[in-house]
């Protein structure tokens, strides 16, 4: 009985900090979304490269940033290849980039168009610089020239749209017709 009572004691101390952190959570993210921005920028373009190549632009309508965040509306990033030229492009609404890492963060109905006339549809992607990986958890959509669909939840993806990992619930259709096994 004693070390019920124990345990119930210790259960109640360990939700009521983990209540009293989540408050101050809350607390710190309406005072993040009060905090007005350090720079406001109009007709934004971020170009990222690397030994003098251009690896992608960012181009955003309007720009607000704070610290290490930029918080970017009208978003269309364009990816270029070894050649310098634009192999795709990503186009959303808004999104968050973040300064130190280039990492970026792509939401409300976002686009992927390919050279190959490949396209992605998704809720949201996270463009993760230092892997050079498009990244998403939300339902994913591909469109291939051929006709070729692909469903799923969840993606991990070059930003070539050459090789493509559905996380799960995968499926397909595709106008490959299999050659008579007779012939």
């Amino acid at each position: 009985m004693v070390t019920s009572k124990l345990q119930q004691v210790v259960i109640v101390s360990v939700l009521g900090m983990f209540l009293f952190n989540q408050c101050e959570k809350e607390e710190d993210d309406s005072k993040q979304q009060q905090q007005l921005p350090d720079i406001v920028l109009e007709k934004f373009s971020l170009t990222e490269t690397q030994k003098g190549e251009k690896l992608w632009i960012l181009n955003a309508s309007l720009a607000l940033v704070y610290d290490e965040i930029i918080n970017v509306e009208s978003v269309v990033i364009q990816f270029y290849d070894d050649k310098q030229e634009v192999f795709s492009v990503m186009d959303a609404p808004g999104g968050l980039l973040n300064t130190k890492t280039r990492n970026i963060l792509v939401g409300d109905s976002v686009v992927v168009y390919t050279n190959d006339s490949t396209k992605l549809f998704t809720d949201s992607l996270f463009w993760q610089n230092d892997s050079q990986k498009i990244l998403t958890n939300c339902p994913v959509t591909i469109l291939k020239r051929d006709g070729t669909i692909i469903e799923g939840k969840g993606l991990r993806a070059d930003p070539y749209l050459k090789k493509i990992e559905i996380i799960s619930e995968t499926k397909g259709i595709s106008p490959i017709e299999l050659p008579d096994i007779k012939k």
